[in-house]
Order: structure tokens, then sequence, then C-alpha cells
């Protein structure tokens, strides 16, 4: 049973049902939940949303530029991915966004990723696995303040890895597909650098929302079958995807 894709597809119609109306950023429009929560286990099978195709090139793309700690959409255009197209300047620069602030946070040379694989090494019990993204200090020179902004490690009595996120803001259709297999691969990453096993994600999304000019592809989605979630292999940083089986591919416009 794929619980985690009928949870996602149950948050979806709510916010289509239920959402507040509310004026936005973009002047689209957009209905909004508040405080929505999304739980899934590595040892199920990747999520990869299935009712409609994603492209594992997208978010391999995305998770490379931000654990690499980059601000140039350079990585994104070699790919042909352009997903951040609308929000770099001339020369392709976004400012001291994500990966810039996991490796460099607030221009201190702060490496917030080798020190919580440090950490898991050390002390597995600490309750301080943490990597921020949210610095206000530096916010004006981003082209846009981060959205996943919070992932807190935790190891079980089964030496089982568990991460939190906390997501002040998510484009349900378009853009929270994405941010969980990005979540996922960044828990394979971190598994593998600290020989812990990749278990369980649990992502809460303050202000969950849809815009108004996704309707049309939403409602396709929520009437679209749900299939079992691939298969996975993770093995020296690289991913491989096995068995993905979609329904269709549905697309929708970005809201800028």
């Amino acid at each position: 049973m794929n619980n985690f894709e009928k949870k996602y597809k149950g948050i979806l119609l709510n916010a289509f049902k239920n959402g507040t109306n509310r004026n936005d950023r973009t002047k689209v429009g957009s209905k909004s939940l508040f405080n929505q929560s999304i739980s899934w286990n590595l040892n199920d099978g990747f999520p990869m949303i299935t009712g409609r195709k994603i492209y594992q090139k997208v978010f391999n793309t995305e998770f490379d530029w931000f654990i690499n700690g980059e601000t140039n959409i350079k990585r994104f255009k070699d790919n042909n991915v352009k997903i951040w197209d609308a929000w770099a300047d001339e020369e392709g620069e976004l400012g001291k966004v994500y990966g810039y602030q996991m490796l460099n946070f607030n221009s201190q040379s702060i490496n917030q990723l080798e020190a919580v694989i440090s950490s898991l090494n050390n002390n597995k019990d600490s309750r301080r696995h943490i990597i921020s993204l949210w610095n206000p200090s530096e916010l004006e020179e981003m082209a846009l303040p981060p959205c996943y902004l919070y992932f807190q490690f935790f190891v079980d009595i089964n030496n089982n890895l568990n991460m939190f996120v906390l997501q002040r803001s998510g484009d349900l259709f378009l853009g929270i597909p994405y941010d969980i297999a990005l979540f996922s691969k960044l828990l394979l990453y971190i598994s593998e650098k600290t020989k812990l096993k990749a278990n369980r994600i649990d992502l809460q999304i303050v202000d969950a929302h849809i815009y108004n000019n996704q309707t049309e592809s939403i409602l396709k989605y929520l009437k679209t079958k749900v299939y079992k979630l691939p298969s996975y292999k993770y093995n020296n940083k690289k991913l491989t995807i096995e068995n993905y089986k979609f329904d269709k591919l549905i697309t929708a416009p970005v809201a800028v």
C-alpha cells in the first residue's frame, strides 16, 4: 500500500476544498492550509509520487547543487532544468541561498553538514544534530528566502537514522514532491557517511498551499491511480531508482 501518496493526495484535496484564500507574493493567488504533516519510511521504497510523473533529473540536479553549496544556476542550465530560471539574475546568481547557508552559514565558514555528520559519528544520542538554513542577517542577499529551513536528526535504539524537516512554505503540487525526494537523498547521503540506516522522515509544512492557476492539473491528478513506490539502491553517493511506475504526465504553470 502506498500510504505516503494517499496522505499527500488527501492534503491536496483538503487544500482545494478547505484552503484559506490568500493573496501572495506572486499575485496569482492561492489556497493555504496551516501546519500539514507528511511522513514516509525509506524502507518502504523511494518516495516519488506515482499518480503523475516526476523527473529524477530534477531532484538529482537540485540535490547536487544543494550539497555543494552552489549559488549559481549553471548546474541546472547544464542539465536543462529550469526550476530556478525565473529567480536568477543575468549572471545566473541566486545569492546566499540554501546550500550556501548549509556549508558557509552567515559567511563565517560554518559547515553545518560536516558538523552534523561529525556529531552523529561521535555522539549519536545528542539532541543537537541540526542544520538550519534560515539566516535573518542575510535574507536580503537571497533571491528567495529558503522554503525548507530546518533539519534535525535522531538515532533510535536500532541505529536507524531519522530526520525531521520544517518547511515554512510549500507549493503542494509542483514543489513538495521534489522537495520530498531531495530530503530523502539528504538522509541517504548522511546515513552513508555515518554508517547508520536511513529510516523515517517527518515533514511539517507551516503554509501548505496550491496556486489558483493549478486547479485543472490538481483535479486531473486527484483522479489518477496510485502505484507501489519504486525500489532503490544507494551506494557511494549514487541513487538508482528501479521499477518507477506512474499513471500520467500532468504539468502546471509555475507561480513566480
